[in-house]
């Protein structure tokens, strides 16, 4: 299970450079800032990245606190408690994201974004292609794959909807 955690680890990595590349590149029309907790929700997650989000917290020393009556039970006065380890879609909001939509008379790649960023006029004249998003898609067919690893190996298969983890049962995990 080790070697599937420091898979995913990687997988992490190499969306962070992606995402620092898409806020390089998009800077002047992002306006999602520091506390912005738009679209912060409680969100479950493959067990996968369950259980390497709770190694990195135990090995950081973190021990967050979780209310359930925040849109994220994670968020304290507008920040997160887990940054650094958040899931990937959490590393991902509010950037242009693509995704293959099935529609009736075939695929179509559809691209979205928070609804803050990109509302300038010249925003408008933005041809998104691979260049300028991040293929989603491709992003959550690698971290099934590492799920199914996970699982091979003798990880916990999860126990909510198709296998998923409520990321607030973190703290539990912790104690």
């Amino acid at each position: 299970m080790d070697n599937v955690i420091r898979q995913y680890h990687h997988l992490r990595a190499e969306i962070d450079q992606q995402v620092d590349r898409l806020l390089t590149l998009h800077s002047c029309y992002l306006q999602c800032q520091k506390q912005c907790t738009d679209c912060c929700m409680n969100l479950t997650v493959w067990p996968v990245e369950f259980f390497a989000i709770a190694q990195d917290l135990r090995s950081a020393g973190i021990k967050p606190a979780f209310d359930e009556q925040a849109a994220c039970g994670f968020l304290k006065e507008g920040l997160c408690q887990i940054y650094p380890f958040r899931p990937l879609i959490c590393r991902t909001h509010g950037l242009p994201l693509v995704y293959l939509d099935e529609q009736d008379d075939g695929p179509v790649h559809c691209v979205t974004f928070c609804r803050k960023n990109f509302a300038a006029p010249e925003a408008a004249a933005i041809a998104f292609g691979p260049d300028n998003t991040l293929d989603m898609d491709t992003v959550n067919e690698t971290l099934a794959r590492l799920h199914l690893a996970f699982c091979k190996a003798g990880g916990p298969i999860g126990d909510g909807e198709q296998g998923r983890m409520a990321l607030a049962h973190l703290v539990e995990h912790l104690l």
